[in-house]
Formats: structure tokens, C-alpha cells, sequence
């Protein structure tokens, strides 16, 4: 089914703690799936350790600093003040929250869209 353009624009929050790992392919699959759509990815990191905001600066590189936002906390301090962080960031009319361990399926995005 092909997605229609939708005037609404999506905030994606994705907190983060040492998900190098799994970030680029978080972001990846969300611009696989969400082409025709207006979107941010909001990347909320409690200072990973593990490269995880480097990871995120390389793909600013690659999809632009207008797209992907990286809102870095100085050290970990919760998840649900995480999402508050993002929401404070968020240009959207619409945010969606994902957990980077791709515990939530990127696929279910359009689908969910097209539903609003």
C-alpha cells in the first residue's frame, strides 16, 4: 500500500544508554519505512560510554542535523525523564516514542500513521 503525504509532522523519541550498536539501525529502518513522511528522530542520550553519541554526530553527517537531534544528558538518569527531555525538544503536532533495542517494530510506523 502506498503511504500518502501527510501535512502532520512526527517527533520520534529514541532515549538512549549504550546502544552503538543498534542506533543506526533504529534510524535506518525509520527512514526506510517512513519516506513520504515529515519526521524528526530525537535522540536522547545519558552519556553512553560506549560511543553511543558518536554514532548519532555520523548519522547527522549522513541524514542532516535538522532530521536527526541529538539531546544529550551529562549522565544516566532515567528513562522517563528521558521521554520529558525529548518532548521538550519535539517540533512535532504528533511524538512517538521507540526504545533503541528495537523492542519496538519501526515496521508498524506507517500503519499507525495512516491511522491518525
Amino acid at each position: 500500500m502506498e503511504q500518502q503525504k501527510d501535512a502532520n509532522k512526527y517527533s520520534i523519541i529514541i532515549p538512549t544508554y549504550n546502544e552503538r550498536l543498534n542506533i543506526a539501525l533504529i534510524v535506518y529502518l525509520v527512514f526506510k519505512h517512513l519516506k513520504d513522511v515529515d519526521f524528526e528522530i530525537i535522540v536522547v542520550d545519558d552519556g553512553s560510554p560506549d560511543g553511543t553519541q558518536e554514532v548519532v554526530k555520523q548519522l547527522q553527517q549522513v541524514y542532516g542535523e535538522d532530521c536527526i537531534l541529538l539531546r544529550a544528558r551529562p549522565k544516566k538518569l532515567g528513562l522517563g525523564t528521558a521521554y520529558s527531555h525529548g518532548l521538550k525538544h519535539a517540533s512535532g503536532n504528533f511524538v512517538v516514542i521507540m526504545d533503541a533495542d528495537l523492542s519496538h517494530h519501526v515496521s508498524v510506523l506507517p500503519s499507525m500513521i495512516l491511522k491518525i
